[in-house]
């Protein structure tokens, strides 16, 4: 309402200004000169009040719009003018001011909600500028260092070059894992380290999140060592048992002279008992030195030489290296690259070696398949080189899934259990990891590089 009065007065103004200044072109052109002094005098209080009523609704935008400015959204403005326009604006004002402090509230209130979630997080966090300052750190980042406060990440160069190579050189996306060492106790700790890039607010930050690996590594660890000793028991008393009894028979046949005649062993009958039994011995003791020998290779892997080398490649030597499974008519073998271009570093003969041996299990897998069927895949996948060995054979029981890479487990009769946890090891060195899925009548082992 206030506004529609000023709006009509201020056209009403302007109106009279218009034909005032007609009036007074038509005077000065007639000569009435006394007619003339008081239309610019009319004209000039017209133009005037036109500039009050305009300055001051200017000047109180202009005082609201520079408190909003300097973020003072505090000031109540009266209402009890005799300008009703005045009074409007000044309601219009006050309901902005409470809708502004409403909104600084309720970003408050997020931003304090969210500083809660990042300071309870398990994880450490730390955001950093492009030029290396941290914008924001929490409790447990600080907690993972062992420090009180880090403004920089130049500070970590004397702390924990590592670290501060790794936050460097790490891109948007980048995972990789990291050992630091306390310079007091002299612990050592594994973290996994992400990086993320992002836009905050215009500003284009790095987000580093990492969290300590060694718990769970030390308990994974405790548990492979449990299960290996159970492997390693489990083989070497199958291997001595048969070799204490066979000794303690041996013994008791000769311990006893009296009982034992000169014709009995002229006729042969005890030396043959002992011959035997000494070649069960030595059966045994062989078995043995198997055993201890798979265990040599397992702990004496050498480092990997590693070179860029064509997938297509090693998959013509490994079709030559099978040719001979081939001869089973009902056993087809077949090897597809897709692309020629498919390149890995690393070193060429351990992973031919690994996919040699992948193969080998799968050949052995369908010895009671009627239509053996394997397949050999190289393949790009979501930036990755993936290698796939797949079998139709019966599948890996699930009870046993998880022993499968344990050193020496093995579910065959003459397998030294050594191939797969060779094969782990070897893709581990060469930045790989090897992965499985086993159904029946259909099972895949993965390379991913």
């Amino acid at each position: 309402m206030g506004f529609k009065r000023h709006q009509i007065t201020l056209i009403a103004l302007i109106i009279l200004l218009v034909i005032s200044a007609t009036m007074l072109g038509w005077a000065l052109s007639s000569s009435r000169i006394h007619l003339g002094i008081l239309l610019g005098i009319a004209i000039s209080v017209e133009a005037l009040l036109i500039y009050l009523k305009l300055n001051r609704w200017n000047r109180e935008l202009l005082f609201f719009f520079r408190a909003l400015e300097n973020d003072d959204t505090s000031m109540i403005y009266g209402s009890t003018h005799r300008n009703k326009l005045i009074d409007e604006l000044h309601q219009h004002m006050n309901r902005i001011n409470v809708s502004f402090r409403e909104m600084k509230l309720s970003t408050e209130m997020k931003e304090q909600y969210f500083s809660k979630i990042l300071e309870r997080l398990s994880s450490g966090l730390m955001v950093i500028s492009k030029t290396g300052h941290i914008n924001h750190i929490n409790e447990e980042a600080l907690r993972l260092l062992d420090l009180l406060q880090l403004t920089h990440t130049r500070a970590l160069s004397q702390l924990y070059p590592g670290l501060f190579s790794k936050i460097r050189d790490m891109k948007s996306m980048d995972r990789s894992e990291l050992t630091l060492q306390d310079k007091g106790t002299g612990l050592k700790r594994i973290l996994g380290l992400q990086m993320v890039e992002i836009n905050l607010g215009g500003e284009d930050v790095r987000v580093l999140t990492f969290h300590d690996l060694s718990a769970g590594m030390e308990r994974k660890e405790i548990d492979d060592w449990i299960r290996l000793i159970r492997v390693m028991s489990h083989e070497i008393m199958n291997s001595l048992a048969p070799i204490t009894s066979i000794s303690t028979t041996l013994r008791e046949l000769w311990a006893d002279q009296d009982s034992t005649t000169e014709g009995e062993i002229a006729s042969g009958n005890v030396i043959q008992k002992t011959l035997k039994g000494l070649d069960a011995i030595s059966e045994q003791s062989e078995g043995l030195t198997t055993f201890f020998e798979s265990y040599r290779v397992l702990s004496r892997i050498p480092d990997p030489v590693k070179k860029e080398f064509a997938v297509c490649g090693i998959f013509e030597k490994l079709q030559t290296l099978v040719e001979h499974y081939k001869e089973n008519s009902r056993l087809r073998i077949s090897f597809e690259c897709k692309g020629k271009d498919l390149m890995l570093v690393a070193d060429e003969q351990m992973i031919t070696q690994v996919m040699l041996n992948l193969i080998k299990n799968a050949v052995q897998a369908v010895e009671g398949v009627e239509s053996g069927e394997i397949t050999v895949l190289g393949v790009s996948e979501r930036n990755q080189i993936v290698l796939k060995v797949s079998d139709n054979g019966e599948g890996i029981p699930p009870e046993i899934s998880d022993e499968i890479f344990m050193p020496f487990f093995t579910t065959r009769m003459k397998g030294t259990g050594v191939g797969l946890s060779y094969s782990r090891q070897v893709m581990a060195m060469n930045g790989g990891r090897i992965e499985f899925d086993s159904q029946p009548g259909n099972t895949q082992f993965r390379l991913v590089f």
